[in-house]
């Protein structure tokens, strides 16, 4: 309870306090003009990210976990600097080095996947499972509606 008022009254507080030291040694001008600096670089990260996450969809399986860690970094890097504030955006440049990007990917991994509800038999990420089913589609140009059923194809990553 006390790390998380620390983190809801504390945070702000280091950010005025950092964005107050910066201004001092550089003057107001310059620091607020780097402070409003980081959302168009967070916004461009953001764009990168989208850009990997359609080349993680033409990758072969090989290449697929190199582009997902890269995209995640790459993402959350672009949150923490459109996020206001001198920390957040020192975070984010880290976030960009690719030793500290897979120890944070891998740490944070683990510690959300502790926390996570698990529903037997569902995952996000089915691994091979055969889904039955009924599948109609509709071909809108002749007007002929087809019905196949049986088992789907296996979902792959």
């Amino acid at each position: 309870m006390f790390i998380r008022r620390l983190l809801f009254f504390g945070y702000p507080l280091a950010e005025i306090l950092v964005l107050w030291l910066v201004a001092t040694l550089i003057g107001w001008p310059i620091a607020l003009l780097l402070l409003i600096a980081g959302f168009p670089v967070g916004a461009a990260l953001l764009r990168n990210a989208a850009t990997k996450s359609h080349q993680l969809r033409s990758a072969t399986d090989s290449e697929r976990p190199k582009i997902a860690q890269s995209m995640t970094g790459i993402f959350a890097s672009g949150l923490l600097f459109l996020i206001p504030g001198f920390i957040t955006d020192f975070i984010g440049a880290l976030m960009l080095v690719p030793g500290i990007q897979r120890w944070t990917i891998r740490t944070s991994g683990t510690w959300i996947e502790g926390r996570m509800v698990r529903v037997p038999g569902f995952s996000i990420y089915a691994q091979g499972d055969v889904i039955q089913g009924v599948v109609i589609s509709d071909d809108f140009e002749s007007g002929q509606a087809e019905r196949r059923s049986g088992p789907s194809p296996e979902i792959s990553n």
